[in-house]
Parts: structure tokens; sequence; C-alpha cells
């Protein structure tokens, strides 16, 4: 019985599966270093405070962060997607390049950016190539533990995540905020729902 193989690297686990690139197809598929090309790969996701707000694109286009009954969870302006992103493994920062945004009530995709405060794009389509270092909508997603919490950092503002922070125009309400690494405690801690 002849025997061939083929070389492998593992990029990684999730819950009991190892995954592995074949070497030779992930040179071919390998974005240029310092770049990111977008992934098949996205997630559907409803995103919430360590408390249980629920971040939601209010009329204005603004980002929130309220409660919400399980019928209003169902609305479209709190169902959130995770756009992965691909780079070189020699560039990462231990997080995946990934992109949130949420569909307006046009079917526009709307963006989280950062410019030292958190707005938000229209971003229709997403870029597919992103040539740069540093993307004002590119955080580095970083799995906190085996739960569905996460940490979002800045791809621009480097040890700055997004969080949540009290709205001062409204106390009941929370915002979403950059906050930097000294600030970082369970404001920081965005759990991530799958829908």
């Amino acid at each position: 019985m002849a025997c061939s193989y083929t070389p492998v690297t593992c990029v990684g686990t999730c819950g009991d599966a190892f995954y592995f690139r074949d070497k030779e197809v992930a040179a071919e598929a390998d974005v240029d270093e310092d770049s990111f090309g977008i992934s098949e790969r996205c997630l559907c996701c409803w995103v919430k405070s360590i408390d249980n707000k629920v971040l939601l694109l209010n009329d204005e286009q603004e980002f929130q962060v309220r409660n919400l009954t399980s019928e209003q969870l169902n609305q479209p302006d709190c169902k959130f997607i995770v756009q992965l992103y691909r780079e070189r493994e020699e560039a990462g920062r231990g997080g995946r390049p990934a992109m949130l945004y949420c569909e307006n009530d046009k079917g526009k995709n709307v963006v989280a950016c950062c410019d030292r405060k958190i707005y938000s794009e229209n971003m229709d389509p997403l870029p597919e190539d992103i040539e740069e270092t540093r993307h004002k909508a590119l955080f580095y997603m970083t799995k906190l533990t085996a739960t569905n919490m996460y940490q979002f950092e800045s791809s621009v503002f480097p040890s700055e995540f997004l969080g949540f922070a009290p709205d001062g125009d409204d106390p009941s309400l929370n915002k979403l905020v950059l906050l930097k690494k000294d600030e970082v405690d369970e404001s920081c801690q965005v759990v991530v729902s799958m829908i």
C-alpha cells in the first residue's frame, strides 16, 4: 500500500475539533503581509454587555445598549454580523480580525468604526481587501473563556477595546465606547450570542 502525506498547519481549535490548513493551498490563499482579506466566515449574533443589555442600531443610526424583551430581540436592528477577515499569521496580534455591523432599515451595512469614539458608518459593500495594517472598522476579536465572551481590540488604537459605558443623556442606557487597557474590566467583555 502506497502512502502519501500532505503537509498541514494547525490553525486552531473550536470546541472538541482541531482545524488544519493544507500548506500548499494556504500559500496560494495567503494575503499580503500587513493586509487583510475578507473571509467567507461570519457570525450572525446578538451582542450583549455582561449585564445582559443588548447592542442595537437606533433610528438615528447610532449604537445603543439597552434591556430588550424576547420579542424585541427578533427585530433586525439588534441582529449583528461579525465578519471575519484573514491575515498573515506573522502579523497577528492574537485575535481574529473582524468587523461588526448591522443592516439598517434600507438593507445597507452600518459598521462600528472608531476614531477615539465609536461611531456608525454606512459601508456597503464591506471591503474585500484592506491593504493597510490598521482600519477604522477592523478589530481583533479574542475569546476570553470557554463561554461566549470576547474582547474586540481596535486595529487603529492598540490596547483599546470596544466596551460599554453609561450614556450621559439617559442613565438607563449604555453606549458603545472605546476603552483604554488600564480601563479594561467587565465593561470590555462582550457577549456574542449566536442567533
